[in-house]
């Protein structure tokens, strides 16, 4: 059974140490996403990334299977101003959003709690645009100060393993996170 970040624990995920070590500046630099773009955050929780993201796109849609998550994104939404981000739960194998919406997709600490990863990534396919961004960011099998145990973990192999068998091309592989791995992929229809 894959980990599941419990939801009721929202507030660790916007702990500000975790800008030491998975700074979304870094995300940014390295993703360089347009004014004129649409990014989809999968599994976007309270909007660590999500926020940041829509400053500097056109829209963003935060994706996420818990409740809990989406509504305390969009009241840091409300907080902080941000009205071009939209609010939207999926399932483990559908994610409803219309064929080819999205320029970039974020994967940022889920790859390790897919339990339909086919089914899952068949989705991420259906919503990007050929030669679409995906962004695959999750944690390296090693000891961290958070994250998810040890043996859930997924190693960086493994996930372009996975993203590979179901039509993504791995186009960058960055060092820049200590506990994580930082894959870019291409959608390739």
């Amino acid at each position: 059974m894959a980990f599941k970040f419990p939801a009721e624990n929202w507030e660790v995920l916007l702990n500000p140490e975790r800008s030491e070590w998975q700074s979304v500046e870094v995300f940014l630099k390295a993703v360089n996403p347009s004014e004129n773009e649409v990014w989809v955050d999968l599994g976007c929780g309270p909007g660590y990334f999500t926020l940041p993201l829509a400053k500097r796109v056109k829209k963003v849609y935060a994706v996420d299977l818990e409740e809990k998550m989406l509504e305390v994104c969009e009241m840091r939404a409300r907080e902080e101003g941000i009205e071009n981000i939209e609010f939207v739960k999926c399932e483990e194998d559908r994610i409803p959003l219309p064929d080819e919406i999205a320029d970039g997709v974020l994967m940022a600490n889920l790859i390790h709690e897919l339990i339909k990863p086919k089914e899952f990534l068949s989705e991420v396919k259906r919503i990007s645009k050929p030669a679409a961004k995906i962004v695959v960011i999750d944690w390296h099998p090693l000891p961290s100060p958070a994250g998810p145990p040890l043996e859930e973990r997924i190693p960086k192999e493994k996930a372009i393993e996975i993203m590979e068998d179901n039509g993504f091309v791995l186009e960058e592989d960055l060092d820049v996170y200590p506990y994580h791995y930082f894959l870019v992929f291409k959608n390739l229809q």
